[in-house]
């Protein structure tokens, strides 16, 4: 009976600590990752939406589109977090290169008036890693919540000047979340004996999202963007020290606007702002729920704030083949002290990004290379109960940096 109830308290707060999604900056939303033209000018797109990435960024856009396009797209990135504890000692976290695809597709289909389009892409969610014998080692060693968008979506000029458009979103995730358990504390013996737990989970959701394009003369246009909430509900397991238990959780995710403004001052010189706001307050703590009896529910709290991101980009065409972008981002981070924790470093970020476009007969190759700076964030929390419970604490001073380069190519006809 003894070694049941701690065993309940185990997985208890075991799962109250990893199913913790990684973030990146702005709550777990990740920008950047879909949409080379796009990145390469810092997201700031949506006024102008003149490619199939327009499926992602403002189905408005898709009206635009004469005849047919296909895209196919990749970026890696990676991240290296540092972090130094109030007594100096410094750590990196185990820094990996990943892989990021995405795929576009749009046609108008002979109509003057419309456009089709479907895309594939990951509006959320990448990995990290610290080591097993590090300071993080009982709130994430391991982290990856991975959420997959396909979209078909359609836009239709109803006037003009004026295009409106929308889309089906259906999301599949998966997670994979990592930690050493502290049997030691909880016997008395503090780091006498470390485990592995491991959560892993797969679930699906439905959204939408529609938008605007008023082009207002050839040289101005407006934008508005909405991307509706959705809710993923997860099936999956915890498992430690050979013992495994069923589980169900719930994560948010929530609804954005994005509002744009295009100003071409020449036909070879194309500038947009974007405002973007996320409503991450509406977003509910996490629950797991074992399936085990007697085990009970674990709570997260999210407690996460709403966010601006604002955008900048550029594009000067050199001539009919060779084009040249480059954007700026600034984007606020959505989690307070209280609830940081090191799967991905949320804080503060400026997005430094630049590009080219060289198209040759039907064939287009897009670049674009980032560096995302993330301002330094001094943590002293308790999260997970970690400093309660174990021999460890998270408390310290984060420092990361971020490195990206993105490579597509698309064929129209």
């Amino acid at each position: 009976m003894k070694r049941t109830r701690m065993l309940v308290c185990v997985f208890t707060v075991c799962a109250s600590v990893v199913i913790s999604p990684p973030s990146f900056a702005n709550g777990y939303r990740v920008l950047c990752l879909k949409g080379i033209k796009a990145t390469a000018m810092g997201e700031a797109f949506i006024a102008q939406a003149d490619d199939a990435s327009a499926v992602a960024f403002n189905p408005a856009g898709l009206a635009q589109i004469v005849g047919t396009e296909v895209g196919v797209e990749g970026t890696v990135l990676n991240s290296y977090t540092e972090r130094e504890s109030s007594t100096g000692q410094k750590t990196d976290n185990n820094d990996q290169w990943q892989l990021v695809p995405a795929f576009f597709a749009a046609s108008n289909l002979g109509y003057d008036k419309l456009g089709l389009g479907f895309g594939v892409s990951m509006p959320n969610g990448i990995s990290s890693e610290w080591g097993e014998d590090s300071f993080a080692r009982y709130v994430a060693t391991y982290s990856r919540l991975t959420v997959v968008d396909f979209s078909p979506a359609v836009g239709v000029r109803l006037f003009e000047r004026l295009m409106v458009g929308g889309g089906l979103d259906f999301y599949y995730s998966d997670a994979r979340l990592e930690r050493m358990v502290d049997l030691g504390a909880m016997s008395g013996a503090p780091g006498a004996m470390d485990v592995k737990s491991v959560l892993k989970g797969t679930g699906t959701a439905w959204g939408y999202n529609l938008g605007s394009l008023y082009q207002i003369n050839e040289k101005h246009s407006l934008a508005l963007t909405y991307h509706a909430p959705y809710t993923i509900d997860y099936d999956g397991d915890v498992s430690m020290a050979g013992t495994e238990n069923d589980i169900t959780a719930s994560i948010d995710f929530p609804a954005y606007v994005v509002a744009g403004y295009a100003f071409r001052p020449t036909p070879k010189l194309k500038l947009e702002f974007n405002a973007d706001w996320t409503r991450w307050n509406t977003v509910d703590d996490i629950t797991v729920h074992f399936e085990t009896p007697g085990m009970p529910d674990s709570v997260t709290e999210e407690d996460l704030m709403n966010t601006m991101a604002y955008k900048f980009g550029v594009e000067y065409l050199l001539n009919d083949q060779w084009a040249l972008r480059c954007g700026y981002i600034y984007n606020q981070n959505a989690t307070p002290e209280e609830t940081w924790s090191p799967s991905l470093p949320d804080t503060d970020t400026h997005f430094a990004l630049a590009g080219f476009g060289y198209k040759y007969k039907d064939f287009t190759l897009n670049t674009a290379a980032q560096l995302v700076f993330y301002e330094t964030r001094t943590i002293d929390n308790n999260v997970g109960m970690n400093e309660t419970f174990t021999s460890s604490s998270i408390d310290g001073t984060y420092r990361t940096f971020a490195p990206c380069l993105s490579v597509g190519a698309a064929y129209a006809f």
